[in-house]
């Protein structure tokens, strides 16, 4: 039970706690805009027969850019998420190593 109390008393403990919840937040906004992106490059599709690049390019950042939010607010990974780090890169990037 002492690790509850300790837990409870911990500045870091509700600092990740306020991150875990603004994350949340953002995420859900976030579906919305994923919804957005679907109509929009559906038109794109329906009237020129191809998907916009510059979307498609967006859409795979945004798409890693969600993943990364999973992964911290499920406690994956403990680096918080954009734009406490870079935006996340494309396919066609290359990475620094």
């Amino acid at each position: 039970m002492s690790d509850v109390k300790k837990s409870l008393s911990s500045d870091a403990f509700w600092l990740k706690t306020l991150f875990i919840v603004l994350f949340s937040i953002v995420y859900r906004i976030l579906d919305i805009v994923v919804l957005l992106l679907v109509i929009v490059q559906w038109g794109f599709n329906l009237t020129t027969g191809s998907v916009n690049p510059a979307l498609n390019d967006f859409s795979d950042g945004l798409a890693r850019y969600i993943a990364q939010i999973v992964r911290y607010v499920t406690g994956n990974n403990e680096t918080k998420p954009f734009p406490f780090t870079d935006w996340p890169t494309t396919r066609d990037q290359p990475t620094e190593e």
